[in-house]
């Protein structure tokens, strides 16, 4: 922590710490990841592909561990030509009164293209400020799942 403050623009700049925008994760992985904490969300995620006329796709495992869950997944078939990113990155801001703040960027072509932050309220488990897409909501869910499951381990 830095000034009160998270230092989260170095998170947001870690080269491998993106997940995919297409990407609507559904339920936590238990896989041979080598550090799962490091994912872009925290752990790893099955789910589906919501890119364009892929809706529904169930991406393999392999896909999953090599795009999905990972970065930049320029290799991905399903990936769009034209898209409004590549990559989310979230990080974990301050806290304050019982409430969370995650902070998320979009990027395209390695730049950035979108950012902004999302409100957790710890004691309803609600978000009293969400995302408009689904899916990055549905990576901020999972993000913030991770993260508080990590901090109550001992």
């Amino acid at each position: 922590m830095l000034g009160g403050h998270y230092n989260w623009h170095l998170l947001l700049h870690r080269e491998d710490a993106v997940a995919c925008p297409f990407f609507m994760p559904e339920q936590r992985l238990e896989s041979d990841w080598p550090f799962p904490q490091r994912l872009p969300l925290g752990a790893g995620w099955s789910g589906v592909c919501t890119a364009p006329g892929q809706d529904g796709a169930r991406p393999s495992d392999v896909e999953l561990k090599s795009a999905c869950n990972v970065g930049y997944a320029k290799n991905c078939s399903r990936l769009p030509a034209v898209r409004h990113a590549d990559a989310v990155r979230f990080a974990m801001g301050e806290e304050r009164d019982g409430v969370l703040h995650v902070r998320f960027c979009c990027e395209l072509a390695y730049l950035p293209a979108g950012h902004g932050e999302l409100l957790y309220e710890k004691g309803t488990a609600t978000w009293p400020k969400k995302h408009d897409d689904a899916c990055v909501q549905r990576m901020a869910e999972c993000y913030v799942q991770a993260q508080l499951a990590r901090r109550a381990q001992p």
